[in-house]
């Protein structure tokens, strides 16, 4: 009875939190944030309607524990070529050409968070969300335009956020040192840096990533792992990009300063006799939580890891070890037989989970880069530079700054703005 009571303290803790109203469907009007796109996006690809993204959700709010204060930059770190990926990255690669990139970025980060502590969940799923489509490219970013639908404004990326912290990271940079570092390596320094600044470990990433060229929303339906996938579906998606059953289990970690709405974990409640919770209490004081939202037309959210919200620990796994996973996709990691002795060990051993989330993020930011020659580097990460087309005939103009508007979503029956600016 005290532990039911408990559960029920926590998330019922969580109503004042999430009382603000929700954008209802909008399923009639062609041009609204929420499910209006899913028309646009249907009228050029007749298939079945998108999984939910498994990446980090976005966050709950913060607990008042404040987070820990950013640490100086490590002076103890790998140097030279990384040996491991595919691509020249190397560790040094700003070392003489930005030599204050890491510098800013940790300053960035770390006003972003004092301004919103629910700042590194988004940040990390931002990195996670570029880099399983089409690589570590920094396609995420790209606006869409009148003449295409970019990966940002696919439903799987609707609740991606926190552009505005990597566009102030590259505005102070154009300035210290211009035309240098790239919006792929933005993502990838800001998300390592968040992590860090949550409370995590700090990881070293080489770079040199270069910025894709364009950005292509059904990409983001094909690629992203849903919220409902067992542990065979995961290990399929994550082996698409070259990761393994390991990298499933050690990013999904990072769910430990995660949320996710209601309506992702819909298929866990049901008519069945038998809860698909191993903590039933809790189980049925989620439902009871999410179905008293629906009520009132609120979409609720809840936290992944119950434990601690906004501090990146292992909690995560501790949740799961107790029956409190709350997606299908993370509970499936303590009951399946290839996955659950990892959990326990994460569960038990923070410093084995850190060690090796440091090892499948340095992974993970290895997918598909652009190097060299290949890509460029956007003096605006949300627009891709201007292309000559009789240097590259095979460019796709779709993205060409010079001849097309951007486009803001807005709610019906107000028009889309739209204007040759960022909007």
């Amino acid at each position: 009875m005290k532990n039911t009571l408990l559960v029920f303290g926590v998330i019922y803790g969580l109503l004042a939190l999430t009382s603000l109203p929700e954008l209802a469907s909008a399923d009639g009007c062609p041009f609204s944030t929420a499910g209006a796109r899913r028309n646009l996006l249907a009228a050029g690809s007749p298939t079945a309607a998108p999984q939910p993204p498994l990446g980090s959700p976005a966050p709950l709010p913060a607990s008042p524990k404040a987070a820990p204060a950013p640490s100086p930059v490590s002076s103890s770190r790998p140097t030279g070529n990384d040996v491991y990926g595919e691509g020249p990255l190397n560790y040094d690669f700003y070392a003489k050409t930005c030599p204050t990139f890491p510098d800013i970025v940790k300053r960035q980060v770390a006003a972003a968070i004092a301004a919103d502590s629910l700042t590194p969940a988004q940040l990390l799923r931002l990195f996670f969300h570029d880099c399983f489509v089409n690589g570590c490219d920094a396609s995420l970013l790209l606006k869409s335009t009148i003449v295409n639908l970019a990966e940002r404004d696919h439903p799987n990326n609707f609740t991606v956020g926190k552009y505005t912290v990597i566009d102030a990271i590259k505005t102070e940079l154009e300035t210290a040192c211009p035309d240098i570092v790239s919006c792929a390596d933005i993502l990838a320094a800001a998300a390592a840096e968040a992590v860090e600044q949550a409370g995590g470990p700090h990881i070293d990433l080489a770079y040199g990533r270069r910025d894709g060229l364009d950005s292509f929303a059904p990409a983001a339906k094909t690629n992203l792992p849903g919220s409902t996938l067992q542990v065979g579906g995961l290990l399929q998606n994550f082996q698409n990009v070259g990761l393994n059953l390991t990298d499933v289990v050690v990013l999904s970690g990072g769910h430990t300063i995660g949320q996710a709405r209601c309506s992702t974990f819909a298929d866990r409640f049901g008519p069945t006799t038998t809860s698909p919770f191993l903590d039933t209490a809790f189980g049925q004081a989620l439902e009871t939580y999410c179905t008293d939202g629906n009520t009132v037309g609120i979409d609720r959210r809840m936290t992944l890891d119950a434990n601690t919200t906004t501090a990146f620990d292992n909690g995560y796994f501790r949740s799961l070890v107790l029956g409190r996973g709350v997606l299908t996709s993370d509970d499936v990691l303590r009951s399946d037989t290839r996955t659950k002795d990892l959990v326990t060990l994460f569960a038990n051993d923070q410093s084995a989970f850190f060690t090796a989330f440091k090892e499948s993020m340095a992974k993970m930011g290895r997918i598909s880069v652009l190097t060299g020659t290949m890509g460029q580097v956007r003096k605006q990460c949300w627009v891709r530079n201007s292309i000559d087309t009789a240097v590259t005939p095979q460019a796709n103009t779709d993205f060409a700054p010079q001849s097309l508007n951007f486009c803001k979503p807005a709610d019906c029956p107000t028009a889309p703005s739209c204007s040759g600016s960022q909007q």
